[in-house]
């Protein structure tokens, strides 16, 4: 679980964003609930099919991206219970604190 992500890197001007407009709506069925799912570097390996979700109160990796990412060894081992929407329980393995790079997201 990732409890926190900072950063402190500058954006060169070559550096992606993601970003929105309102004719980006052109088409759309709004309200709509779509999921944004982004690629991320996380430490020295990209990321696929990341769920952006600035309303989560986790950050959640599965061990197995863990392992092929070769950091198990930095995992703080600390159980923690994590209950679902859907009232499902999971326990956690622990904590990892990961270097995230994301470009800034845009929306006018």
């Amino acid at each position: 679980m990732i409890s926190q992500v900072s950063t402190d890197l500058l954006l060169a001007e070559d550096d992606p964003v993601i970003g929105f407009q309102k004719k980006d709506l052109i088409g759309l069925n709004l309200s709509h609930n779509d999921a944004l799912v982004i690629s991320i570097q996380i430490a020295q390996a990209m990321v696929n099919r990341i769920h952006a979700d600035e309303g989560s109160a986790a950050n959640i990796l599965q061990l197995t991206v863990i392992q092929q990412m070769g950091l198990e060894a930095k995992i703080n081992k600390s159980a923690k219970s994590l209950t679902g929407f859907n009232g499902a329980t999971t326990v956690t393995v622990g904590k990892i604190e990961l270097d995230v790079y994301a470009p800034p997201v845009i929306s006018s």
